[in-house]
């Protein structure tokens, strides 16, 4: 079982855990295609594995218990298992057989993450992250990151050249 602590209330991990929108696309192996709510607590999802490019269609349903929160899958379950260590800290762990096992801890720290920077009410960021970053697919956002760190890195290059010229110029 992957576990992870997050400095939140437990009613913020709760509310995150129940919308399957958001839960979803912060795996980084799967991407939701299209997500259609049937009616309380019930989905039809189609999901796309990054990887092999596999397809599914699948019917969610989520149930609540006292401390879990519970991800049916056609014939898989998902257990989002949460306890409040502290009234500001939340311990969450997550377990299954859907998604791959490596997945689970770079899942764990994209929920903590959203939790996070819902907390801290960063309203720019989180309209970015949920209006461009989350509707990318996981390929897309790692490449997204290569790009931003090879422009920085060339940035940061540029003003060391300009830095060492001026400092060459004023020493001649």
């Amino acid at each position: 079982m992957n576990t992870i602590d997050i400095k939140a209330p437990l009613n913020s991990a709760r509310k995150l855990l129940l919308d399957p929108d958001t839960v979803l696309r912060l795996n980084p192996s799967w991407y939701v295609q299209k997500i259609t709510a049937n009616g309380k607590d019930s989905y039809s999802v189609t999901l796309c594995d990054d990887r092999t490019d596999e397809i599914l269609q699948i019917i969610l349903y989520i149930e609540v218990c006292e401390e879990e929160i519970n991800y049916r899958m056609n014939s898989s379950l998902i257990v989002f298992l949460m306890h409040e260590v502290t009234p500001a800290v939340v311990r969450l762990s997550i377990r299954g057989d859907f998604f791959r096992e490596e997945d689970l801890p770079y899942w764990l720290k994209g929920l903590k993450n959203y939790i996070q920077l819902e907390i801290k009410q960063s309203r720019i960021v989180k309209w970015l992250l949920d209006r461009v970053w989350l509707r990318m697919t996981p390929s897309q956002r790692r490449i997204t990151i290569i790009i931003v760190l090879a422009e920085g890195i060339g940035l940061v290059a540029l003003v060391a050249v300009v830095i060492a010229l001026k400092l060459l110029k004023y020493s001649l």
